[in-house]
Order: C-alpha cells, then sequence, then structure tokens
C-alpha cells in the first residue's frame, strides 16, 4: 500500500463518520480581517472582471489575484496549514537555520511567523507582488523577484528553503529543484508542499459529472495550455530526488471540503477549508477560464456559481490531499 493510500485509510477510520446538519450552520458567516500591505509605486496592477493582478512581468506567471480578497484567503490558507502540521512550520528537521528563502511568500505570513521562531535567522521573502506588511520583524526582508530566473542569491547560502501552494505558477519545476540545491548549504533542506488539485469521496457524494469536477478538468486543461501544471503535488517527490537531494519525505495528508467529519481535528480543517473555498473557485479559476480557455466572463462567474452551490451542499462529504516532500542537499563527494 502506497503512503498516499495508507494517509487516506487512516482518514477513513479516523473521521469517525459524519457530521450532522447542525455542524455547519455555524461556519455560514465568514469575516475578514483587514490586512496591512506595503504600498507600491513601481508596480503597475492589472484589472481584469473586478480582481487585481500584479503586473511584475508582461508574462503572466501568475495566473492568479493579489487584491486583498486573495490576501485573506491566502492568510486562511497558511492557518490551515498550521492546523494540519500542528503548529509546525514546516516537517523538515531543521535545526538553529541562519538563512532561510521563502519562494513565492505572498502576504509573507510565513515568512514573518519563521523569523520569529528564529530571530538570529536572516529570513528573505520574494514574490511577483507587493503585498507583505510593512511592519515586520527586524530578520525579515521582502524582495520583489521572479524567481523563474536567474537567482539573485549566492549558491551554498542557505540553511533552507521553502515552497507552499505554488501549482499553476512554475513552468519548470526541475529547474527550481535544482536552483533550490545550488544555493543551500550541504546538509541545508529544502521543503515543498501543495494541494491536489482533485477531490475523493468515500460514499460517492462527489460525481464525476459534478461542477466541481468539471472545474478541476477545466483547471488541468489550462494549465496543460499556458505550460503551467496545476496538478503537481504527487510529482513533487520525484522532482526532490531527481535535483540530488537525499533522505527525501513524503507526507500526505488528508484535507476535507467541509466540516462534515466526526474527528474534531479533521472537523477544524474542514470549517477553514469551507470557509475559504469560495475565494479559492474564483481566484484559481476566473482568469484561466477567460484568458485562456475563452470563456465570457458571466459565463465563468455563472460557472464558478455552480461549483459553490455544489461546496456548499451539506450531503458531498468530499475531500483533497496536501502533500509536504522535504529533502537535504549532502555533502559534496571528495575528490581524487
Amino acid at each position: 500500500m502506497t503512503a498516499a493510500s495508507e494517509t487516506q485509510q487512516a482518514f477513513v477510520n479516523a473521521a469517525g463518520g459524519i457530521a450532522t446538519d447542525d455542524d455547519f450552520s455555524v461556519y455560514e458567516e465568514t469575516a475578514r480581517s483587514d490586512t496591512t500591505s506595503l504600498a507600491s509605486s513601481v508596480l503597475n496592477y492589472q484589472y481584469e472582471n473586478g480582481r487585481r493582478y500584479h503586473a511584475y512581468s508582461q508574462e503572466r506567471k501568475y495566473m492568479m489575484p493579489n487584491d486583498d480578497t486573495e490576501q485573506d484567503r491566502l492568510d486562511l490558507v497558511h492557518h490551515i496549514f498550521s492546523l494540519i502540521l500542528d503548529g509546525e512550520l514546516f516537517v523538515a528537521p531543521v535545526k538553529q537555520p541562519q538563512a532561510i528563502l521563502d519562494l513565492g511568500t505572498g502576504t509573507g505570513i510565513w515568512a514573518i511567523d519563521v523569523a520569529d521562531k528564529f530571530p538570529s535567522a536572516r529570513v528573505i521573502g520574494n514574490d511577483l507582488s507587493a503585498i507583505q506588511p510593512s511592519w515586520v520583524p527586524p530578520n525579515v526582508e521582502f524582495v520583489i523577484d521572479d524567481f523563474e530566473k536567474d537567482w539573485m542569491y549566492d549558491e551554498n547560502y542557505f540553511d533552507f528553503i521553502h515552497a507552499r501552494t505554488l501549482a499553476g505558477s512554475v513552468q519548470d519545476w526541475p529547474w527550481l529543484m535544482r536552483q533550490a540545491y545550488n544555493h543551500l548549504k550541504p546538509n541545508g533542506y529544502f521543503e515543498v508542499a501543495d494541494v491536489t488539485m482533485w477531490g475523493w469521496s468515500d460514499d460517492g457524494s462527489l460525481k464525476d459529472d459534478s461542477p466541481y469536477i468539471q472545474y478541476l478538468k477545466n483547471l488541468h486543461k489550462a494549465g496543460e495550455k499556458i505550460g503551467r501544471d496545476v496538478n503537481i503535488a504527487t510529482k513533487l517527490k520525484h522532482w526532490v530526488e531527481e535535483a540530488g537531494f537525499e533522505d527525501v519525505v513524503e507526507k500526505v495528508y488528508i484535507l476535507p471540503l467541509g466540516p462534515w467529519p466526526k474527528d474534531p481535528k479533521l472537523k477544524e480543517l474542514g470549517k477553514w477549508t469551507y470557509i475559504q473555498f469560495p475565494d479559492a473557485i474564483d481566484a484559481y479559476g476566473l482568469r484561466l477560464y477567460t484568458q485562456v480557455l475563452g470563456w465570457d466572463a458571466n459565463e465563468a462567474k455563472i460557472h464558478h456559481a455552480l461549483v459553490k452551490q455544489q461546496l456548499r451542499d451539506r450531503s458531498l462529504h468530499a475531500y483533497s490531499k496536501i502533500y509536504v516532500v522535504y529533502g537535504r542537499k549532502p555533502e559534496p563527494k571528495p575528490t581524487a
């Protein structure tokens, strides 16, 4: 049995059944917190269909928005990962790192938390959008940079490089893995995590012809069309090993798409997923539908509304999976 199937079976055993309708009622209302972001005079943002996108590069490398709605969603995703990892920021056996790089840092929330955890470390978070807070720990710096181009950092410099939820925003994953390998010190760690762009249900409540599955298939089609695969979670371990990392570990976690499990931890995870999913549907799909697949904006929004309606259906007992992979850069081999 594979690690993924073992995890899936453990989830089925641990869930302890399905919650009642009453368990959903407290999650219907969602609240957003204000985020103070860096003001940027050097970026002219692009606006489409009521959403704001980065304009750092003429190429549309990152197809998701960077507005306040998306920033709030990204912070919710960080909270979901914290719950999955039992309050930890990563799973790699990193001890007292002095130089840390966070690829695609987004709102910078992970970089800020890891800087608080290791106050003697220098923490760099890079991103295409200047949406990070201005008030941060003194050992954090945010850089507007494209990590798909040659890196500005010295090789053999970082003790830890971290990347999370970059699906759909990377064209050449093996190249990115090699860059991480080259810029780590020997015995430094690289950790990458992502969510599978698919869904499952053990009771058949998630149908193959349902709006959500159709939506996921459309994302796959759009990703293939622009050369940026959105369903990369199961491929991460192979790429990390291929880059030369050793002691590679893959961990697979179940993510309920709603607060339907009876198990308290799974219910809590499902609650937060239930809250952030409506915004995630638009964030991942709107630009891909209209700019890549050629849908009319109104047609795309109508289809997204059907997907959201399905995900709010209390009879749906679906889940996705999160893959976390880490590896260590070995010591250089002695030359003859």
